[in-house]
């Protein structure tokens, strides 16, 4: 599997101006099944994805009352042998997240080639809401997820248990 470049992640068409809300903003998405919406939330994702307090045994769509998704409850995993043990609890205060954030961006360098048509995006652009909190309005409930197959879980070359 090959990992894609940060560059030119914080590209977007003209008419939409930032993936950081407040909005307009255009929609992008991050990991394989576009969970993260946001570099906000990737790099919060990654600060603290592994914090005790926000981890829930439930799944997408179902945080407990009084949290919300992605900013304070990250559901579970939906497949457990695949969590990286190396990154998830960094200890980063708001501030730090938001100004690797601003780093990141700083990786768009503004040359839109091979992608010269970029303003002719025809979507629309999403408003409102917060950089932690995009795509949230659009969470889908996931149902309870089955156990994970003896075929599959503790076999190689996952570790078991987990490397910690």
């Amino acid at each position: 599997m090959q990992v894609s470049s940060a560059r030119n992640v914080a590209m977007t068409p003209p008419r939409c101006p930032t993936t950081e809300a407040p909005g307009p903003y255009f929609q992008k998405e991050f990991f394989h099944n576009g969970y993260i919406k946001s570099l906000k939330q990737l790099v919060h994702f990654y600060n603290t994805r592994d914090v005790k307090e926000f981890a829930f045994d439930v799944t997408s769509g179902h945080c407990p009352a009084g949290t919300i998704e992605k900013v304070n409850c990250w559901p579970k995993p939906e497949v457990p042998n695949n969590i990286d043990m190396t990154t998830g609890n960094l200890g980063l205060t708001d501030q730090e997240e938001d100004q690797i954030v601003k780093f990141l961006e700083t990786l768009t360098d503004g040359f839109t080639r091979p992608y010269p048509n970029r303003d002719t995006f025809t979507g629309s652009c999403t408003t409102g809401g917060s950089a932690k909190t995009q795509g949230n309005e659009s969470l889908i409930p996931t149902p309870p997820l089955p156990p994970c197959a003896s075929a599959v879980c503790g076999v190689f070359p996952f570790p078991n248990p987990p490397i910690e």
